[in-house]
């Protein structure tokens, strides 16, 4: 596994999805948790059909894609309330010295 600089912490807004172009890597969004216990690390594209999630809206730590309004937990991945195999791919993150790092594998 790699761990790769993403952003400052102070580069996102409450309840924003910030979307940075990695090398090697591709395309991570990465938000703040509504709680503000943390960040999540994922890929800005909806597994249904590839809509943008920088776009999509939330509801506290739901992200909603703007295509085809297909909900996502940021917590888990996984759609709330119903078993599904469509899931948000998720990256792990860490947080040192106001900095986001991701680990890709």
């Amino acid at each position: 596994m790699a761990t790769i600089a993403l952003c400052k912490t102070d580069e996102l807004r409450d309840g924003a999805v910030f979307c940075k172009r990695l090398s090697g890597v591709g395309e991570i969004a990465v938000t703040r948790l509504s709680d503000g216990s943390g960040y999540v690390a994922f890929e800005p594209r909806c597994p249904h059909a590839l809509g943008p999630l920088a776009e999509a809206k939330r509801h506290g730590d739901v992200i909603i894609c703007p295509w085809h309004f297909f909900r996502f937990d940021l917590k888990t991945g996984k759609p709330p309330g119903i078993t599904s195999i469509l899931t948000l791919r998720r990256y792990p993150v860490s947080v040192k010295d106001n900095e986001i790092f991701i680990e890709t594998a």
